[in-house]
């Protein structure tokens, strides 16, 4: 699929943002951004209380998970992609989710993606960031949150990682980059330009391009 094509699906798929259920526009905005697998969690209710008990913290409660908890009207983990779906490393993990984050080189053995939906219409980038954190300290792999407000603005954030150098089961949370408040009715044309650099066709041909590990 060249740029053009990729650019229209991405802006096709972003429609459906609001009129499908978030999770199903999150997974079709996924694929057309490359994005697909079929490991995920069954019987998940989207409740945000039982995400926080399923997943806890080693220090619950803290003022983030409760502005989490109060702010989030669900929560859902759309997928799991392992290198056995990329089609890249013949190292891809079996299960969902427990699997370690990184490999001895410190690469990314699987990516999450998870799709909430707040109940406000407008966020400040800084909370943005801690929802965000506040996700990914729950989780071994690196996860990518796609976020939708009341009014149905889109937003996709991650946070960069790395395994820590003292303990190889645990990996230090960086800083957070987001694609902030996309209209999925009107995108701006920087915004499906950035969509477009970040579908997996595109990464890996700049990682081929610029002699990079398939990360």
């Amino acid at each position: 699929m060249n740029a053009s094509n990729t650019r229209d699906a991405i802006a096709s798929a972003l429609k459906g943002i609001a009129t499908a259920t978030f999770a199903d526009a999150s997974r079709e905005l996924l694929a057309a951004l490359g994005y697909r697998s079929t490991r995920t969690l069954a019987g998940q209710t989207g409740n945000v209380a039982d995400f926080i008990a399923d997943f806890p913290t080693k220090n619950p409660g803290t003022e983030s998970e409760n502005a989490f908890a109060q702010q989030a009207a669900s929560v859902q983990l759309i997928f799991q992609v392992t290198s056995n779906e990329i089609g890249i490393i013949a190292q891809g993990q079996q299960m969902l989710i427990p699997a370690a984050g990184f490999d001895h080189q410190d690469l990314a053995q699987s990516f999450l993606f998870m799709a909430v939906e707040l109940k406000g219409t407008r966020y400040p980038r800084g909370q943005y960031i801690s929802f965000t954190r506040e996700i990914n300290k729950r989780f071994s792999a690196p996860t990518v949150v796609l976020f939708k407000t009341a009014d149905d603005l889109l937003t996709l954030a991650f946070v960069h990682r790395r395994m820590n150098q003292r303990d190889p089961k645990r990996d230090v949370l960086g800083s957070v980059s987001l694609v902030r408040e996309i209209d999925p009715t009107n995108p701006h044309r920087a915004h499906l330009d950035i969509l477009h650099d970040l579908s997996l066709a595109e990464r890996l041909r700049w990682m081929n391009a610029n002699g990079k590990p398939y990360n």
